[in-house]
């Protein structure tokens, strides 16, 4: 696994190369590695996730903090003149001040509340950790979606770029037959009638393709004007996830996808809620105090700051609470256990989805499989049919029309064979994800 250093790095001379090469309108070729490690370094989906991340384990290290004691440190003055009433109902003029320097540590504990309330806010932590990755995995996922699609975009020009020239040497050869008197006219209108509809497809192909870049540079986060270009050697199926059933397929996801530990850490979450309100109002309560310091003063006549001495107090009380938030609290106990059976739903409405997940993906990737080898079927026999086309051609048994229809058909099959590639390689990485792997 590379070091954070060395992937910080990369990241830097990638970002650095593509905004040298937009600034100049220059192409940047990017493959699919590139892709997967700029996708999941430079998006703000991401970067959010894990700050909900880092927010819910600050509060969980919060929660455990309310097991320690309260410490104060401080020094105070008070004084008086005027009238005061003694305890015995008195009432007379006193002038008189006090001093006092001492550090207090208190403790006001309810241990069941502030245990139950931790456990629930780990749980949560631990499931936006979970969430974190989902959201990292989803992207990624995404974003190798929007590389193919730019990746099939390009390879369509390029066939299409293909016929056109085969059609435009055709007609070459067709212009010099109509010169020498030896084919019609209206033969060569007919090929030039094709290419145009060629060059009319490259410019819809151009727009599909610079569509499809504008799409993957959003997901990136690069500049919307940058300029990519996929590297065509990755146009090949890439088997990721065979040799496995669908029951091992699902098997592994459930150990292994992020939702799932995410909405199990939910559920663990709201059951500590539950005890929360069941098990916590049965812990008593424990208040304590120590005050140690000094203590003076006296009567406020001639300024005396004098009598100065040590002093200590000290109190400890347990107790229960009855009613709202305590013992007795019905709404609060139905409350959570509402909740936590909720989660418990959840958990299981994940977990079959997921299993409905895999299920599709590899049925999309089997059904994409096969459709590859109809294309390399189909595409051996266009090229077949344009050999024997053009053969007749020279030989002037064949007509132009029979041609044209065989390179046209030979043009069909090779896109319908990239897109074949293409979705087979999509529905590889979408079951990958499905898995969790």
């Amino acid at each position: 696994m590379p070091s954070p250093l060395r992937a910080s790095s990369f990241i830097r001379q990638s970002a650095l190369l593509l905004l040298v090469t937009s600034l100049h309108a220059e192409p940047a070729f990017v493959d699919l590695r590139t892709v997967m490690r700029l996708a999941g370094a430079n998006n703000d989906e991401i970067q959010l996730a894990r700050a909900k991340h880092d927010e819910a384990i600050a509060e969980s290290k919060q929660a455990w903090q309310r097991f320690w004691p309260a410490l104060s440190l401080g020094a105070g003055y008070r004084g008086h003149e005027g009238r005061l009433q003694d305890i015995a109902g008195n009432v007379f003029n006193v002038n008189k001040q006090q001093y006092t320097v001492g550090t207090t540590v208190m403790i006001d504990w309810s241990p069941g509340d502030i245990y139950y309330s931790a456990l629930a806010a780990k749980q949560r932590a631990l499931a936006a950790e979970h969430l974190a990755e989902k959201a990292r995995i989803d992207i990624v996922t995404q974003s190798v979606e929007r590389y193919y699609d730019l990746l099939a975009a390009e390879a369509m020009l390029t066939i299409i770029e293909d016929d056109l020239h085969l059609t435009e040497d055709y007609g070459k050869q067709l212009d010099g037959a109509v010169t020498a008197g030896t084919a019609f006219r209206a033969d060569l209108l007919r090929v030039k009638s094709q290419i145009s509809r060629a060059k009319l497809a490259i410019r819809q192909g151009e727009e599909q393709r610079d569509l499809a870049v504008a799409r993957l540079a959003e997901i990136l986060r690069l500049t919307p004007e940058a300029v990519l270009r996929p590297a065509k050697s990755d146009l090949v199926p890439v088997k990721m996830m065979s040799g496995r059933g669908v029951a091992t397929m699902i098997s592994l996801a459930q150990q292994h996808r992020p939702e799932i530990h995410a909405s199990q850490a939910i559920h663990s979450s709201m059951d500590a809620e539950k005890d929360r309100a069941h098990v916590a109002p049965l812990i008593p309560s424990v208040q304590a105090g120590y005050t140690t310091g000094g203590l003076g003063g006296g009567r406020n006549v001639g300024n005396q700051w004098g009598n100065f001495g040590s002093q200590q107090d000290y109190y400890l009380g347990v107790g229960w609470k009855i009613g709202p938030g305590g013992l007795f609290d019905r709404q609060r106990q139905e409350l959570a256990d509402a909740r936590e059976e909720s989660a418990s739903l959840q958990t299981s409405q994940v977990k079959a989805a997921v299993g409905r997940e895999v299920v599709e993906a590899v049925t999309r990737s089997q059904s994409a499989n096969d459709q590859i080898k109809i294309n390399d079927e189909a595409v051996a026999a266009a090229e077949e049919m344009t050999k024997l086309a053009k053969e007749r051609q020279a030989s002037q048994v064949g007509v132009v029309l029979e041609y044209l229809l065989a390179c046209e058909e030979l043009t069909r099959a090779r896109q319908s064979r990239v897109m074949a590639v293409t979705d087979f390689n999509k529905a590889q990485h979408a079951l990958k994800r499905a898995v969790g792997k």
